[in-house]
């Protein structure tokens, strides 16, 4: 567990920024925010596994990213990950194993991280376009996230933590095609609706 609490340290530790709390004082950031942080608190929650292996989910972290910024992003995943685990405690039901939602905050925090780079790779290398935003900066960008958030977790699981047995990551591996198309597809038509209807609400278009 120590090495995805020192992945977390030197993360939040390079993109730390006076800056960002400034940001949260205006309003339109902060009900993006806390819509954000409630979104994707429930959009977690619809889960899909298999025994003794990680549970796999949508992620939505790439439009957040592209809506928030990167700094943004990795305040709003703790809190998402944080608010049903409130919920269960409240409710009297047990929690997570802590160990398992080190994994999981580390392997989220990882995918902001690549989407965010992969940003700033397709402005630099790619005219500034509708169809660029949506299908290469949101599309291919979050299907490359899901399987970087897959492969993470795999690493994570059966390689840091030691968990299950020699054959699972193989077979855990496999459904990365099944979690990176419906990933890409949602991150799509998400950012369609937005750069049409709210184009002054994703912070990424806004630099462009």
């Amino acid at each position: 567990m120590s090495w995805f609490i020192g992945i977390l340290a030197l993360l939040y530790y390079l993109v730390s920024d006076r800056k960002v709390l400034p940001l949260l004082r205006q309003p339109l950031i902060q009900a993006l925010f806390v819509g954000a942080v409630l979104v994707l608190s429930v959009l977690w929650q619809l889960k899909a596994q298999l025994p003794n292996l990680p549970a796999l989910h949508f992620l939505g972290i790439t439009t957040v990213t592209l809506v928030l910024g990167l700094r943004l992003t990795l305040l709003v995943i703790p809190l998402a990950l944080l608010l049903p685990q409130i919920a269960a405690y409240m409710a009297g039901q047990p929690g997570l194993v802590v160990e398992i939602e080190i994994l999981h905050w580390t392997a989220l925090c990882l995918v902001a991280l690549q989407s965010y780079c992969c940003y700033l790779l397709v402005s630099r290398l790619l005219p500034a376009h509708l169809f660029v935003s949506i299908f290469v900066s949101s599309f291919l960008n979050s299907l490359l996230g899901a399987l970087c958030f897959v492969a993470c977790l795999a690493v994570g699981y059966f390689a840091v933590l030691g968990l299950g047995t020699d054959t699972q990551p193989s077979e855990f591996l496999l459904v990365m095609p099944l979690l990176a198309m419906p990933e890409a597809l949602l991150n799509g038509m998400a950012m369609t609706l937005l750069l049409v209807y709210r184009p002054h609400w994703v912070a990424a278009f806004r630099q462009e």
